[in-house]
């Protein structure tokens, strides 16, 4: 389906090989943008460029400035950006090395990969969609690093919107509950019951990457030309319990 407004935009999606990020990049090429994807690792890479042929894939570390700058020199119009990847380890995160590895990915990757493309973004009166978590609102003993750095791209989003609507940048994040896929399964494996994490989700079941992929797209669309500096909660409920 195309004629929509996000037809022949320019959208860049990190970590968008699988999960969310390639059902965002899915829901996009379908309305005809032109998508990138990244991915870390020359395995993920060489696996997507077997599995998909419409949607173009680059390596990315968004930990290394260089590696940031060398996807920038490919990408010479820019729409809108998904800061979508995420590491996440789990309880060894009270470990001060994995703390901060986690900090450097799921905060720092964003703030640079951010400020690397503002320039474009701001030509193009585009806009950034942050990936967050709905451990900014819930507790996650077993997550310390990425509930703290997920609680901090919420906040950082606002401090974006702020400080770039005088370049026609909007700035929003959308936060993830309990969605099916490989963060969840690692999460669950830090879990005591399984039973009892869906009995706090008022929907009663785990949310699924499409869902959280139609709402990076309105976010992403002139349909929330009025929106920036919000975050949107795609989690059945869990928040408000």
């Amino acid at each position: 389906m195309k004629n929509s407004d996000l037809e022949n935009k320019n959208v860049l999606i990190t970590g968008g090989v699988d999960g969310i990020g390639y059902q965002c990049a899915k829901k996009f090429q379908e309305l005809g943008s032109n998508v990138t994807v990244t991915c870390l690792t020359r395995k993920s890479y060489e696996k997507f460029l077997d599995l998909e042929k419409a949607i173009k894939v680059e390596r990315l570390d968004i930990t290394n400035d260089i590696s940031i700058e060398g996807l920038k020199e490919k990408i010479n119009e820019l729409d809108i950006l998904i800061n979508n990847a995420t590491l996440f380890k789990g309880g060894i995160e009270y470990r001060i090395e994995n703390f901060a590895d986690v900090v450097n990915v799921n905060l720092m990757g964003v703030m640079r990969i951010c400020h690397a493309f503002l320039p474009k973004l701001a030509l193009a009166q585009g806009n950034i969609i942050n990936i967050g978590s709905v451990s900014s609102k819930k507790s996650m003993a077993y997550a310390p690093s990425y509930s703290a750095t997920k609680s901090a791209t919420e906040s950082l989003t606002k401090s974006m919107a702020a400080c770039w609507a005088e370049h026609n940048v909007r700035v929003n994040c959308v936060a993830p509950g309990m969605i099916a896929g490989k963060t969840l399964d690692k999460f669950k494996k830090e879990i005591d019951t399984e039973d009892h994490l869906l009995q706090r989700i008022p929907l009663k079941r785990y949310g699924s990457p499409v869902e959280v992929a139609e709402a990076v797209l309105f976010l992403s669309s002139e349909k929330a030309a009025y929106i920036t500096g919000t975050t949107i909660f795609v989690d059945g409920g869990y928040s408000i319990n």
